[in-house]
């Protein structure tokens, strides 16, 4: 009985490993997908925040440019916004789709080096290259250091109504209150900060 339960589970490995292959790259696509709607709402708002400079400096037409750039950006319809919005937690507009932009992640204030902290991070620096983000924070908990993340949230239906606001203002030539509508996107941004564990 011990021989064939041995031929069993060496006749199971090759599956197992193209399973665990097969979530390694489910993985590593969602991720893409998720950085690049990350990517297209973080070059939306800095081309509110540019198209706000262009205003200030008396280039409407480089704002009208701009404007138009992250509307297209934020109204791309091969972008699948809802399955990749970060659910209510610390969210003002209930009937918004909050999408991560930018997100940091920071080791706490109160860190105290020693060599096995200082291993920890560096195994964790590894995981990270490799795309193992929760890995790499596992490492970290595990060695007792502390770990901040913060993660910049873009709610999308308002950002969206205010570009559009700044459009039709632009094309009325009532730069004051484009600036003001574009200023209002740039402020929907919300940080919310969690400590993943702290030491």
């Amino acid at each position: 009985i011990l021989a064939s339960s041995t031929v069993w589970a060496a006749d199971n490995a090759p599956v197992a490993a193209q399973q665990q292959t097969q979530q390694v790259q489910q993985t590593q696509k969602t991720a893409a997908a998720a950085e690049r709607i990350s990517e297209q709402g973080l070059y939306a708002m800095r081309d509110v925040q540019v198209a706000r400079l262009a205003l200030f400096h008396g280039d409407p037409e480089k704002a009208k440019e701009l404007t138009n750039e992250a509307s297209a950006l934020l109204s791309d319809d091969s972008t699948e916004w809802a399955k990749f919005a970060k659910p209510g937690k610390k969210t003002n507009l209930n009937d918004d789709q909050y999408i991560v932009i930018n997100a940091s992640v920071g080791i706490s204030e109160s860190y105290v080096a020693t060599p096995e902290k200082e291993a920890a991070i560096k195994i964790a620096n590894e995981k990270m290259a490799k795309g193992d983000k929760k890995g790499a924070m596992e490492e970290l908990r595990l060695a007792g250091v502390g770990v901040m993340e913060n993660q910049y949230l873009m709610p999308l239906k308002q950002t969206r109504n205010a570009l559009a606001d700044a459009q039709k203002l632009l094309d009325k030539k009532q730069y004051y209150e484009a600036n003001l509508a574009l200023k209002g996107a740039e402020d929907g941004i919300i940080v919310d900060s969690e400590a993943l564990f702290v030491n």
